[in-house]
């Protein structure tokens, strides 16, 4: 009997990959280093900036609803596929300088089809692959969204020296080496859905336990994704150029990191794993706070920069929880817990660091959102189902 090359699963987590790597890991991060290019510009406002990203995060809740009305039209794999070049053509889009209307138009399509390609690409990863290398294979598709963001870390202040439009056009260069694997990762018909299978495996419990972790480690995310770099500046002194250099870090983490939490999962078990990467995320974005200073700053850019290996472990979690079969519909609940934590954080935490003026408060109360996912997770049964 031979066998296939590569792999069935193999193919999807590549496909899932590349799709989080276009939507997710280009498409939203790499938007948060050109906020003060386009506002010095006079592209937009600085009130402005914020409209743009948070019409990114509406159109994620937006594209996490739609999802049943979708599937009750088109396959899956037709869905992600048009997705992905949905997404790259916003993404494309976006260097026009057609002002604030036009680009608010794109990140908010950005935001939909984000969405739509996490649930069903994740989804599908989880139904593919086999019991032993599941950590594996949602590792290898989230560290889409590590090598989108290390680009953003690296690549983009080199193109943003020659102005915006380049910026934006360097970066759907690589949207488009993305679309093209991604198209080859979805040439087959992904497993996303067995109805009959998925419904003698219903969820417990712990599936409550997972949609609020996932809804606080929105939250914990807040305070590194605004003001991290700003932190290591104004807050320590820093010079631009050292606290620029975190971000690479950050960038190096979510790889790296990534990579080393799923293969965890799949050694020691998925719950236990869960517990310890959201402590070591709550400990990163505490340290630098208790006790600033090079070394705490080099492991909390290492540490929280690996979150991307969370979301692996958690949709292993998720499928280990449903069964065989799909985890469509806990891990659509999931991605919307995401994009409800990210509005509640994203605002709550702006408003109170304008009324304070403190980043520890934000931080510790990111540090303290983490903590709860662990205490959710060390609560989750230690067994494959829950």
């Amino acid at each position: 009997m031979t066998r296939r090359f590569p792999a069935p699963w193999f193919r999807i987590a590549i496909g899932a990959q590349a799709t989080l790597l276009v939507g997710m890991g280009l498409g939203r991060f790499s938007y948060t280093p050109m906020v003060p290019a386009l506002i010095e510009g006079g592209g937009v406002t600085a009130a402005g900036a914020g409209s743009i990203g948070a019409a990114n995060l509406g159109g994620y809740l937006i594209g996490g609803l739609a999802v049943p009305w979708l599937l009750a039209r088109a396959r899956p794999a037709d869905i992600l596929r048009a997705c992905l070049l949905l997404s790259f053509a916003a993404l494309a889009a976006s260097a026009v300088p057609a002002g604030f209307a036009w680009l608010l138009g794109c990140r908010l399509l950005l935001g939909i089809a984000v969405a739509v390609m996490m649930i069903l690409a994740i989804s599908a990863v989880t139904a593919a692959a086999p019991e032993p290398l599941l950590g594996r294979a949602t590792a290898i598709a989230f560290t889409g969204v590590g090598l989108g963001i290390l680009f953003s870390a690296t690549a983009l202040p080199m193109l943003l020296a020659h102005g915006v439009v380049w910026a934006w056009l360097g970066t759907a260069a690589i949207g488009a080496v993305g679309v093209g694997v991604g198209l080859w990762g979805w040439s087959g018909e992904p497993v996303t859905a067995r109805p009959a299978t998925a419904a003698r495996h219903r969820p417990g419990p712990d599936a409550v336990r997972m949609v609020i972790a996932q809804g606080l480690f929105s939250i914990g995310l807040v305070p590194h994704s605004i003001w991290w770099v700003d932190y290591l500046v104004r807050g320590l002194g820093w010079p631009m150029a050292a606290g620029t250099a975190q971000w690479s870090l950050f960038g190096l983490g979510a790889v790296l990191g990534t990579v080393a939490w799923g293969r965890l999962a799949d050694r020691i078990g998925f719950s236990t794993a869960l517990a310890l990467v959201f402590a070591s995320l709550a400990a990163g974005i505490a340290l630098p706070m208790l006790a600033p200073g090079p070394v705490t700053v080099v492991l909390s850019s290492l540490l929280v920069g690996a979150q991307p290996g969370l979301s692996a472990v958690i949709a292993g979690r998720a499928q280990r929880a449903i069964g065989p079969g799909s985890m469509l519909g806990l891990w659509r609940w999931m991605v919307l817990a995401v994009g409800t934590g990210q509005l509640v954080g994203g605002y709550g935490l702006v408003a109170l660091f304008e009324a304070s003026g403190s980043y520890p408060a934000v931080f510790l109360v990111g540090a303290a959102a983490m903590a709860g996912g662990a205490v959710l997770a060390l609560g989750l049964r230690a067994g494959d189902r829950g």
